[in-house]
């Protein structure tokens, strides 16, 4: 058998400890090889826990933005319509606007490449300079504002939410919820913005008069997205807080004020504007307000989200972290018994036969009274149970041969 295994002898040759010791190497081997897959599962959840996190507080920071250049649209519409008691207001909002672009610049520093968003952000701070100071017509200052929202803001959150792994969150109630934050949310805000800059416009350059048709057709193309928008929402909702305690109570409160908040907006556009004979000559005012409300309800339940699924993604990577420590140990625990093990047994084994061997050599040389001081059944036992037998014997045939010589 030896000649057909390479190296057989060679490891037959070896002293039992080293053998033992590399039965334990061989069972270590996978141990540690489940272990690395272990760490590298973990290491993958904690990472996509804080790329996540990082995705949420970035889209976090891009909302702002979207709601001061909503809000600017709305007004801009106003001052350009004749209404120069909104024109302040304005001012102020292009500031707050430039004030959460800059923040966007800081976070785009930070995470912009990683989240391939750079181009993007470059795309707003050149567009939104123009929407800001556009002074000609409705048209031409909406068609600005539109530009940088369709073609700058959305296409920034759905990057964000991509490259971030927001939109690849593994959990089904978590997935409901950001999906709801970076698609439907966005969109329902959007819709809501726009009959809010549309329906105050009409009051204001059609007071007393009836909206156009091409008003009541827009305002009412924009209600049958934001009422379809504000349906795929809830069911959205709906799905991450029935699959969780903790949406529940932290969103529940929140979705019912912005449904109200929303449902009376859209009551108000349709009794003030899309059924009106007449419209108000004082009402744009209280109007935009109504709408400010429904939008900034709507985006309240942003913050309430994010910290939810931010405890979330906090909670994931401590679990994984707290699984990978817990197996970590019961390995390491494992290994360490295992080789304490194999030191005993090794010295159980090894030490009675060197005593053994000790014996048989003292007892080559002529020392037949030599203490064979190893007791047992196994092996080893039996081993040293033949050597004392063995010894007893060569006592008696010496003592035999001694008795032979004196009687001759």
């Amino acid at each position: 058998m030896q000649g057909h295994l390479p190296g057989f002898k060679q490891i037959a040759n070896l002293s039992i400890a080293t053998k033992l010791g590399l039965i334990v190497s061989v069972l270590v081997i996978p141990i540690c090889a489940l272990m690395f897959v272990q760490y590298q599962d973990r290491q993958a959840a904690t990472d996509q826990s804080q790329s996540e996190s990082n995705g949420l507080d970035y889209v976090s920071a891009v909302m702002p933005f979207l709601n001061q250049v909503q809000l600017h649209r709305g007004l801009s519409e106003r001052v350009l319509r004749g209404d120069t008691v909104a024109k302040a207001n304005m001012d102020r909002t292009a500031d707050a606007a430039d004030d959460a672009l800059a923040n966007l610049n800081d976070l785009t520093e930070k995470w912009g490449r990683d989240f391939k968003t750079q181009e993007l952000v470059a795309f707003l701070n050149s567009e939104w300079p123009k929407a800001r100071d556009a002074q000609g017509s409705t048209t031409e200052s909406n068609a600005l504002h539109n530009s940088v929202i369709s073609q700058g803001i959305f296409p920034l959150i759905s990057t964000i939410s991509n490259e971030s792994g927001l939109a690849l969150d593994p959990d089904l109630e978590n997935r409901n919820l950001i999906e709801a934050l970076t698609g439907t949310l966005p969109a329902l805000t959007e819709s809501l913005s726009q009959i809010r800059a549309v329906g105050a416009g009409a009051l204001i350059s059609r007071k007393g008069l009836e909206a156009t048709p091409e008003t009541k057709a827009f305002i009412a193309g924009q209600m049958a997205l934001s009422n379809a928008q504000a349906t795929e929402l809830s069911r959205q909702l709906d799905v991450a807080m029935s699959g969780s305690s903790r949406f529940q109570a932290d969103l529940g409160p929140v979705v019912s004020r912005s449904d109200a908040s929303r449902t009376a907006f859209m009551d108000n556009t349709k009794g003030q504007i899309m059924d009106a004979s007449v419209l108000s000559t004082t009402g744009a005012e209280g109007y935009f307000l109504l709408g400010g409300s429904a939008v900034d309800y709507s985006n309240e339940l942003l913050a309430s989200a994010s910290d939810a699924l931010k405890a979330d993604f906090s909670a994931r990577a401590e679990d994984a972290r707290t699984s990978f420590a817990t197996y970590g140990t019961a390995s390491l625990i494992g290994i360490v018994l295992a080789l304490g093990l194999a030191l005993f047994i090794s010295a159980t084994i090894t030490r009675p036969m060197q005593h053994l061997a000790e014996v048989a050599d003292r007892m080559s040389l002529g020392e037949l009274d030599v203490d064979i001081d190893v007791d047992g059944t196994n092996e080893i036992g039996q081993l040293a149970e033949s050597l004392r037998r063995m010894q007893a014997s060569l006592r008696s045939a010496i003592e035999r041969l001694r008795q032979r010589r004196a009687a001759a």
